[in-house]
Parts: C-alpha cells; sequence; structure tokens
C-alpha cells in the first residue's frame, strides 16, 4: 500500500467513525445525515482527482458518482425543507446506474457459463430471502423497483465475484473486486432492513 493511500485509508476510517458518532448522537437526524452526505461527497471528490492508471479504474468514477447521486435521494434530501417527489424511485435509479457501470467494467471479460450461473444462485437466493421478507413494505411502484433493484444487485455481485476466475485481473485485484462485490450486497440488504 502506498503512503497516500494509507493516507486515505486513515483518514476516511476517521471520517467513517465519526459518521457513525454523529448517528448515535443525533439518531439519524439532520445533522448525522448532513455530515453522512458530506463525506460521500468528499469520497468523490478525493476519487475524482487520485491518478488512475487503468481504464477500469477511471470507469469507478462513473459508479461512485451513480452513488452520490443515489445519497442525495436517499439521505440528503431528508434535511431538506421541501419534501422531493419521488426521491426513493430517483434514489434506485442511481444504483442501478452505478450497478450497470459495474457489470459493464467488471463483466466485460468474462465468459458467462454454467460457473457464472452457480456464482449468482447464492446471491438470487439471499435476495429472494430478504425481498419475501420485506414485500409488505414495497408499495406501489416501489414494489416492481424493488425487484429490478435486486435481480441487478444479485448479477452485479455474481460478476464481481466471477472476476476470479476471468483470468483478466491478477489473482489479488480480482479477489479484492470479489470480496467488493460480497461487501457491497450485503450493505445494501442491511440498508433494505434498515429502511
Amino acid at each position: 500500500m502506498k503512503n497516500t493511500q494509507r493516507i486515505l485509508l486513515a483518514v476516511y476510517l476517521f471520517l467513517t467513525l465519526g459518521m457513525l458518532w454523529f448517528n448515535w448522537v443525533y439518531g439519524g437526524g439532520i445533522p448525522s445525515l448532513q455530515v453522512t452526505y458530506m463525506v460521500r461527497l468528499s469520497m468523490f471528490f478525493t476519487i475524482l482527482v487520485m491518478r488512475k492508471k487503468y481504464w477500469e479504474q477511471k470507469m469507478l468514477v462513473l459508479a461512485f458518482a451513480f452513488t452520490v447521486l443515489s445519497d442525495f435521494f436517499f439521505v440528503f434530501v431528508n434535511t431538506l425543507d421541501q419534501p422531493v417527489a419521488n426521491s426513493p424511485l430517483y434514489g434506485m435509479l442511481g444504483f442501478v446506474g452505478a450497478y450497470a457501470t459495474l457489470i459493464f467494467i467488471f463483466g466485460r471479460h468474462l465468459n458467462f457459463n454454467k460457473n457464472t450461473i452457480l456464482t449468482l444462485i447464492p446471491f438470487v437466493l439471499l435476495f429472494g430471502f430478504m425481498f419475501l421478507n420485506l414485500r409488505k413494505y414495497a408499495t406501489g411502484y416501489m414494489f416492481p423497483a424493488a425487484i429490478v433493484l435486486g435481480i441487478i444487485l444479485c448479477v452485479t455481485a455474481a460478476v464481481m465475484v466471477s472476476t476470479i476466475n476471468s483470468g483478466y485481473f491478477s489473482k489479488k485485484s480480482a479477489y479484492l473486486i470479489a470480496l467488493t462485490g460480497c461487501l457491497m450486497f450485503f450493505s445494501d440488504i442491511f440498508v433494505a432492513y434498515t429502511l
């Protein structure tokens, strides 16, 4: 790990702890939502200015931009005086954009075969179980939107895990990509339960 990466890791671990502290102190109120969104924005600007050696790294900026847009509609909009119509739908569309970007980046070098399908099955089963538990909360347009988002999330995670066998990325990078895909999947499942 380079010195710059170590510094950034330390800074963002500290900011993450700060976010958790604000959330604990303010119980998810406006100050904690504002801090959370500002940290996300600072992460985006940090990623934007960092030197990128590979095409995939450059494309990840687009995926991160979509997540910042999503967080605006899921997080920051709750700090505004006036409600924003359909903000959950716009937030979901941002995540769809992010997931589609990740599928494009990491799926380009995959041979979609039996192993890819087998990798997808656990994610679909976990999502299906979660969706069955939460379906009563998905009303109106949110019901089909949640299904579409869940399918795209499952495919994204499976594609990222499948990079281990693609042969395109180094083994270390492929395992980190796979780990990131799993963490992203479980994080989004956890977020669904907290909404």
